[in-house]
């Protein structure tokens, strides 16, 4: 009975599989295994698609790609592939279409929703004799007006999950998906994935941004080109590198591709191959002024920044060579911003404060302009007026209330001010400054200030500063200063509270033992005070010598 039972069960399978169109059975050529890993090479997911084109375009779920670095696909035949970049992908849906590197056998779309009650075929992947099970549509629902959502009556396989459905013409209809609820097979209609399409502002998608595979670059050239910029602004290095190679190998005459890869080269110390890409990009540009800018701009970063990293056919001379070509191709005042900031770099600061100044009278009129020319004057050691009055000329150019750009203008006048003993007023360009800062800063800001105030006899805010200092750096010279300052306004008790926890804080540090000293004094303790003075000098103050003399 066993073994006729067998037979039977033999007959009918033999039986269903002769009543599969021959279509269908085709299909399980374009059905492959999707694996996706994480940047140490370890598998993060597993899944199968179909292929819908010959050209490596397919779909699958989108869960696979989520948080994943690279892919790769291996199809029926057994070759493996690598996924070079996304289309789209919609995550309610766990949809993605995406793209593979290599000639495929891509199954076709079905050309209308298969109706409820209908029968439809799952196949999956296998290298040979691939397996195919009939399945019943339950019900269709339809959404966003044209596409259908299955649910379908079969037992499917555990090693089936997103193998496609087809009709009996071989055309996909959907992935086989389950519910996580109610174990339900289901499937969202293939047209919805394969529709996908691609913008500048597609590599922005929420969902596209939780994987590292590059998104497709748009066919348009400005669409591609928009793409390009925001995907420098991804933190995910890997994704835009792959955008950049994507991007050249679509649009291999446009010159953006290359100047964007050759400043990546640079930032990674690919010096050589930021030259090449740069000579290509110049050979191939229309705007062959923009070209050179860039290559100049690329060199003198390098040279600023990455100085101690020798690029011998790189230099500020060659730096400069490419931005006068540029000026002389198309006379933009950029350009000659430019060239001031490279003589600048090589030391030469009379042609760059002239070029500055220059740049002041002309369309780029900035406070930027005036603010470099006077750090011109400061290498060339002009009087602190010169240098005020180019720091002067370019506060004024800002409009009240001010912004927070203006803050380092203030900052560098309050410097020159306290230079020329202009105490009070550079404290009031402190205070600017802390306001357009919004009070961001480190205990050394408030120590300086604080050192000003005190130039300026205004006490009271300077005990402020330096106590604010303190508590934000336990450093013995903040603490140490606030016992001077207590003792210079007379309070004595405090200041010898305060010199003494900064001994208690660090018993090797002289300024400690010369204030505590000082404090003890003036407090009737003489004795113990000069002793304390020795201990300074002991351990170097050069100070405590003269004092231990006047008070002994």
């Amino acid at each position: 009975m066993r073994i006729i039972a067998t037979f039977l069960l033999l007959l009918a399978t033999q039986l269903q599989m002769v009543a599969q169109p021959a279509a269908v059975k085709n299909a399980a050529k374009s059905v492959f295994t999707l694996t996706a890993f994480n940047k140490d090479g370890d598998i993060t997911g597993s899944s199968h698609g179909v292929f819908i084109d010959n050209e490596g375009t397919a779909i699958s779920d989108w869960m696979v790609f989520d948080g994943a670095d690279h892919a790769i696909v291996i199809d029926a035949n057994g070759k493996k592939m690598e996924v070079d970049y996304i289309f789209g992908a919609n995550e309610i849906y766990d949809v993605a279409k995406f793209h593979v590197k290599g000639k495929t056998v891509g199954a076709p779309l079905a050309t209308s929703n298969a109706a409820a009650g209908s029968t439809i075929y799952l196949v999956g992947y296998a290298l040979k004799n691939a397996e195919v099970k009939e399945a019943k549509v339950k019900s269709v629902e339809t959404f966003m007006e044209k596409y259908a959502y299955y649910l379908i009556d079969i037992d499917a396989p555990d090693n089936t999950m997103h193998c496609p459905f087809v009709n009996a013409q071989g055309q996909v209809v959907g992935l086989m998906q389950m519910s996580k609820l109610n174990y339900q097979i289901n499937a969202t209609s293939a047209n919805y994935a394969t529709d996908f399409t691609v913008s500048g502002l597609t590599v922005n998608d929420p969902t596209l941004r939780r994987t590292s595979i590059p998104t497709a670059i748009a066919d348009g050239e400005e669409q591609a080109k928009i793409g390009l910029l925001l995907a420098g602004q991804t933190a995910d290095s890997t994704k835009y590198a792959g955008m950049i190679e994507n991007f050249i190998a679509k649009f291999p005459d446009l010159p953006d591709g290359y100047s964007t890869r050759a400043q990546m080269e640079m930032a990674y110390n690919d010096f050589a191959g930021a030259a090449r890409d740069m000579e290509t990009c110049i050979k191939k540009s229309t705007e062959k002024d923009d070209a050179h800018y860039t290559y100049s701009r690329i060199i003198y970063q390098k040279e600023v920044y990455k100085s101690d990293m020798p690029y011998a056919p790189w230099s500020f001379d060659k730096a400069l060579e490419q931005i006068r070509q540029a000026y002389t191709i198309n006379p933009l005042p950029l350009y000659k911003h430019q060239e001031a900031q490279i003589l600048y770099s090589k030391g030469e600061y009379n042609q760059a404060h002239d070029i500055f100044l220059d740049l002041t009278k002309s369309e780029m009129r900035n406070p930027e302009l005036f603010f470099e020319a006077a750090q011109c004057k400061t290498m060339l050691k002009a009087s602190n007026e010169e240098r005020l009055a180019l720091l002067d000329s370019a506060i004024v150019m800002f409009e009240k209330p001010y912004p927070s750009g203006a803050a380092p203008y203030f900052i560098a006048r309050a410097n020159i001010l306290e230079d020329m003993g202009q105490y009070r007023k550079a404290v009031a360009d402190y205070n600017q400054y802390d306001t357009l800062m919004l009070g961001r800063h480190n205990a050394d800001f408030y120590y300086k200030r604080e050192q000003c105030e005190v130039k300026g006899k205004l006490f009271q805010q300077a005990l402020i500063d330096i106590e604010i200092a303190t508590r934000i750096s336990q450093d013995p010279l903040y603490v140490a200063e606030k016992a001077s300052l207590l003792l210079r306004v007379n309070m004595k008790q405090e200041a010898l509270e305060t010199a003494e926890y900064c001994v208690a804080m660090d018993p090797e540090y002289p300024d400690a033992y010369l204030v505590k000293g000082l404090a003890q004094i003036q407090l009737g303790n003489k004795k113990e005070g000069l002793e304390t003075l020795a201990k300074a000098k002991e351990l170097g103050n050069e100070q405590a010598e003269a004092l231990i003399e006047k008070y002994k």
